[in-house]
């Protein structure tokens, strides 16, 4: 189903599901806000799992802590394009009678074990906006599901409520047809969107494979500095690499030198990084304001955030291009490193 952005897709998902109002939806700490503001605006309490330090994503070992009697679903986001371990997610909710939604925001065209994200929850939200993989002209979403109710819901509820079957399956007297069969809004796509996105749809696997590209020749520049920690998927995952992330190790940097320093110093060189995805979204006021924050901090997100360096890997971008700021960033990081005595200490 087609709907006017991604924000709109997640609470299209939350609505098509059926999940009751006043219960809870368990979403990470680290992503865009949208994740659990669309939990807020469809009457629901977000929860905040941490993540995994590898993946930055959740998992059911550090969501299963935070399922109560009052939990009713997971949204668990693949970010960056890394698919999250699906199968112990859906076995944990299928243990405790919960829905999934898989947030794709960043992720077309990610696999985990050899199938599509979007197709592995009960339902998922995918964005189109201006710096996604696939995008629609500047906005633009989608809700997926194998369930065909769930799919006639999202269908209805983004057009005003009409009937799927009343529009196309039924027969009406006279001139005026009523087609609305239920109380829904307004949340469509144009059609001038949906064209660009059934052609970028064509270009999807190209794009993906030169983001993959991209980021290889990032990790084989940037391996083995002992200033930045990498992480590679693993075999069963195919990681549609939206971002690239690299983490630095600051027990291995002089004293004077901070990843905000770190980042300024590489953007007056012309390389474009910058931290990448909210670490804890629910240190934004919004969240704070309404008593939502958790009552104790998500460290391994928290520690994933002060470290953080986010590079673009956009099929836009040449192979020089990203040979160059890989060069860059290890000349930067050669030049900012400890002495050879403290690097010993650190060890």
């Amino acid at each position: 189903v087609a709907c006017a952005n991604g924000t709109v897709a997640l609470e299209l998902a939350i609505e098509a599901l059926e999940i009751p109002q006043g219960t809870e939806i368990i979403v990470p700490c680290r992503t865009f806000m949208a994740t659990a503001s669309a939990v807020v605006a469809r009457g629901c309490r977000p929860i905040f799992a941490d993540v995994e330090q590898a993946s930055g994503n959740i998992s059911a070992r550090t969501v299963a802590p935070l399922i109560t009697d009052k939990t009713s679903a997971i949204i668990c986001v693949h970010l960056a394009g890394w698919p999250c371990e699906m199968d112990e997610i859906m076995s944990l909710a299928h243990q405790h009678g919960l829905k999934v939604i898989e947030d794709c925001a960043q992720a077309h065209g990610a696999e985990y074990r050899g199938q599509p994200v979007g197709s592995l929850g009960h339902a998922a939200a995918f964005s189109f906006c201006q710096d996604k993989i696939i995008t629609t002209g500047g906005e633009g979403g989608m809700v997926t599901t194998d369930d065909e109710t769930v799919w006639k819901r999202a269908w209805s509820y983004k057009d005003h409520g009409k009937g799927y079957d009343t529009v196309f399956h039924t027969k009406h007297e006279g001139v005026f047809r009523w087609l609305h069969d239920s109380l829904g809004t307004n949340w469509r796509l144009t059609e001038m969107q949906a064209a660009i996105g059934r052609v970028q749809l064509k270009r999807l696997p190209q794009w993906v494979e030169t983001r993959q590209d991209h980021a290889a020749t990032l990790t084989a520049l940037l391996a083995g500095h002992h200033a930045l920690r990498l992480s590679v998927p693993p075999k069963h995952v195919k990681h549609a690499c939206y971002k690239f992330y690299a983490y630095l190790r600051p027990e291995f940097l002089r004293g004077d030198w901070s990843r905000d320093r770190i980042v300024q110093e590489l953007q007056a060189d012309g390389i474009p990084v910058g931290c990448g995805s909210c670490a804890e979204i629910y240190l934004e006021q919004g969240f704070q304001k309404a008593g939502l924050a958790p009552a104790e901090p998500c460290e391994v997100s928290r520690e994933m955030g002060e470290t953080s360096l986010m590079f673009p890997v956009h099929p836009t971008l040449s192979a020089d291009d990203v040979t160059r700021m890989g060069q860059t960033v290890r000349g930067v990081l050669d030049r900012v490193v400890a002495e050879t005595s403290q690097l010993k200490r650190a060890a």
